[in-house]
């Protein structure tokens, strides 16, 4: 799955470790992985992405900003609270904030409990006695997840929110952790470019879907995402099935992490694109193609559109147009036709089918 899910009533920090070395991370008091986001109508690859904090040394440019924090303000590292301060301060920065947050602090980092099962501290940084920026970040026993960094828009030229992540890493490093996750970075969505200015291309990160092994950012190829990947090998099958007279189109599928909504049922489609076939006759999905990044192959199915889930989802995937790029119903999967890593054997299957199907308007078209 390329989206799942916990929900440990505790965790230790040996759990913590694992959960970060499989490319895991913390939401709320649940610990979850993605490797498909939708931001802004369009479909992304996140990268998770850690620091090996053995022999790591803070190049000039990052002493240069940490050295003018600590000069200007006070820094505080402490077990992490939650209280009336850091609260106004989120709403502040929220209320400058691009994009959606969390309604409260409390609601972003405890789901609105009042126990935390993670170990977390803290780094506040204040201006006298005002607060200007902190960030919470949790203890594995040998890693360190940072989770969430606020700082004082009035505040911005001082790069205050990457100054939270330096100071973590510091922590880490004092303490002889041997690892530092800052999150996922997305490749085409800059917003979260600024985790990797932590380190060289040479010392950062990332983990691969595929091998499942932590790789350096210097050889990242944004061509082997996952997304990337899905959007070529469904483009060339589409190319070819349009070549044969057989009408299709690429869809988005945000439900494909139905799992996560608490719908547990195995035949749920669990790929966030697909290729609708005969989508002039179905405009609803009945047969599509999807294509397995694990086993390197196109599965042809006969499936089942279910549940209207557009209110589950942003106003910007909603569609009802011709040339919409969402389906926003969870698809159940009823049989599958053929899976191949050919494309002339998809082909020849759906010419078959296409026999068999009527135009729109004519009764007894295949259901």
């Amino acid at each position: 799955m390329f989206t799942e899910k916990h929900f440990p009533g505790s965790i230790t920090g040996e759990e913590l470790d694992e959960y970060l070395r499989k490319a895991w991370y913390r939401m709320g008091q649940a610990i979850f992985t993605c490797h498909f986001l939708f931001f802004e109508d369009n479909l992304y690859s996140p990268l998770w992405t850690r620091l090996p904090l053995k022999n790591y040394r803070f190049r000039k440019s990052l002493r240069k900003i940490m050295n003018k924090i600590h000069q200007d303000f006070r820094v505080v590292v402490r077990p992490g609270v939650i209280d009336v301060e850091k609260e106004g301060l989120f709403q502040y920065y929220k209320d400058h904030f691009n994009g959606r947050l969390s309604p409260t602090l409390t609601a972003s980092l405890m789901d609105n409990v009042e126990y935390n099962i993670f170990s977390s501290y803290e780094v506040s940084v204040y201006d006298r006695k005002r607060l200007i920026a902190f960030s919470f970040f949790d203890l594995g026993k040998k890693s360190l997840a940072s989770i969430k960094g606020v700082y004082d828009p009035d505040y911005s030229s001082y790069s205050l929110g990457l100054f939270t992540m330096l100071q973590e890493i510091q922590f880490g490093m004092e303490l002889g952790y041997d690892y530092y996750y800052p999150g996922y970075v997305v490749p085409g969505y800059q917003r979260f470019d600024y985790k990797l200015r932590i380190g060289k291309p040479e010392e950062v990160e990332f983990y691969d879907l595929k091998s499942g092994d932590w790789i350096k950012y210097q050889h990242f190829s944004e061509e082997r995402t996952p997304v990337k990947v899905l959007s070529e090998k469904l483009m060339k099958l589409g190319q070819a099935l349009m070549e044969v007279g057989i009408s299709c189109q690429i869809l988005y599928y945000p439900a494909y992490e139905a799992n996560i909504f608490g719908y547990d049922n195995e035949r749920y489609l669990e790929s966030p694109l697909f290729l609708n076939v005969f989508s002039n006759v179905f405009p609803r999905p009945r047969f599509i193609v999807y294509y397995d990044l694990w086993r390197e192959t196109y599965v042809f199915t006969h499936c089942m559109p279910l549940e209207d889930l557009g209110f589950y989802f942003e106003y910007s995937m909603q569609f009802d147009t011709l040339e919409a790029r969402h389906f926003l119903d969870f698809i159940l999967t009823k049989s599958k036709i053929a899976e191949t890593k050919d494309i002339n054997e998809i082909k020849l299957v759906a010419s078959h089918i296409s026999k068999l199907i009527r135009p729109p308007g004519v009764r007894g078209f295949l259901k």
